[in-house]
């Protein structure tokens, strides 16, 4: 019988007691499990151990076996235990799949590697698997899920840590805003035409990675991503979303191209976003030469996923600076329509009335126009803000 690592053996009890007053004191913790609870059996290279959470209470138990656990998750190779339990694996890696049907799969990756296709040399992940999850398949959880326990919390090692925000330069603009001295020009395109106009590199996806995978029947599939900026030159464009299980190619585009892929957007209520991009998807340097542009819809949008299943620590995008969203109590009549339209778990519903979440809402602005009795509002407290967010993504980010 092999010897047991007696190294995982102290990580895990070390964990298991830390998260006592992390548990009693973290606000992430508290608005995650407000309404919910996790049962959680581990199995980490034959040691055997519990955790409970709820809201205001927290059970562990080192060899305790739990029935009818929510989760039971597997770990069996020591070395990916090790990292595991000391915070190196939590990027959140997981094979992604249409239906989970009762078991994920989280991946550890290894590096990138260059392989030989049809179409010419392309870099793809090099990752092994190191966590099994199950879980009953009549439970539609997704991988994300398990980001609310907070064994799965980087920070959980140092209360002085900063929270795991990842505060970047990208947001959602609100769609039909009209601004100031702008205000013949709606905001997504006079963002979007200030950065088109300076590219020197303009690379459009005419599929959308997001709708195809999930096979979109409410938005234009063929209205893809672009992305500007000489970083692009060193993109394999015959895959533009490694992530996905099958190719998103690009294509070289004009400027005239891209502004009407713009327009063509935001004709079809799809949420545009952009924000300063990185190669490290491609297994390159961030050089600060590319913008990503996104045209997002509720149902199929990533990042929509990413709210609506992970912890509220995890924040993907910022709400621009100075937008402000507001519900007038005396006009909402509580139907719920914002609440329905929302991707991002922005609207809640208090006492038959809707009401922002404020640290949730990223200002899209789908819900003002979702709303039938004009209840809901947005503004910029300064007309000048677009200006000053532009400015910011001028400052980081060089795409002539």
């Amino acid at each position: 019988m092999k010897k047991k690592n007696s190294e995982i053996e102290k990580l895990i009890k070390k964990i298991l007691v830390d998260l006592e007053d992390f548990t009693k004191t973290d606000e992430f913790y508290k608005e995650d499990m407000k309404d919910m609870s996790f049962r959680i059996q581990w199995k980490i290279c034959g040691y055997d151990f519990y955790q409970i959470f709820e809201k205001d209470r927290y059970e562990h138990k080192f060899g305790g076996i739990l029935p009818d656990p929510d989760f039971s998750l597997t770990i069996r190779n020591e070395e990916s235990a090790i990292k595991f339990l000391k915070g190196e694996l939590l990027g959140g890696r997981y094979a992604s799949r249409k239906d989970y049907n009762g078991r994920f799969k989280f991946v550890e990756r290894l590096g990138w590697a260059t392989i030989k296709t049809e179409d010419g040399e392309k870099k793809r992940p090099v990752e092994k698997y190191f966590m099994t999850a199950k879980f009953d398949p009549e439970k539609k959880y997704h991988p994300l899920t398990l980001t609310k326990i907070p064994t799965f919390r980087l920070y959980r090692q140092s209360k002085s840590s900063p929270r795991p925000e990842r505060v970047g330069n990208a947001a959602y603009i609100p769609i039909n805003k009209f601004v100031g001295e702008h205000e013949n020009t709606i905001i997504p395109l006079k963002v979007f035409e200030h950065f088109l106009s300076k590219a020197s590199v303009i690379v459009m996806e005419d599929i959308c990675g997001c709708r195809h995978y999930r096979e979109c029947e409410n938005h234009d599939v063929s209205i893809g991503c672009m992305h500007i900026g000489q970083d692009m030159l060193k993109r394999d464009l015959q895959d533009l979303e490694p992530g996905m299980p099958e190719d998103v190619p690009g294509r070289l585009a004009t400027k005239e191209e891209a502004i009407e892929r713009v327009r063509l957007a935001y004709e079809n209520g799809l949420m545009p976003l952009l924000g300063k991009g990185g190669m490290e998807g491609q297994g390159g340097p961030n050089t600060g030469k590319l913008m990503s542009m996104c045209f997002c819809c509720p149902c199929c949008c990533v990042n929509g996923i990413v709210t609506r299943n992970a912890t509220s620590a995890l924040k993907l995008f910022n709400r621009m600076e100075g937008l402000h969203v507001e519900v007038d109590r005396d006009v909402c009549v509580g139907c719920g329509e914002c609440v329905e339209v929302c991707a991002f778990m922005g609207m809640d519903m208090i006492d038959g009335k809707a009401e922002v979440n404020q640290r949730r809402c990223l200002g899209c602005g789908k819900c003002e126009i979702a709303c039938p009795n004009d209840a809901i509002s947005i503004y910029f407290d300064d007309p000048s803000r677009v200006d000053d967010f532009i400015n910011t993504l001028d400052s980081v980010v060089d795409v002539s």
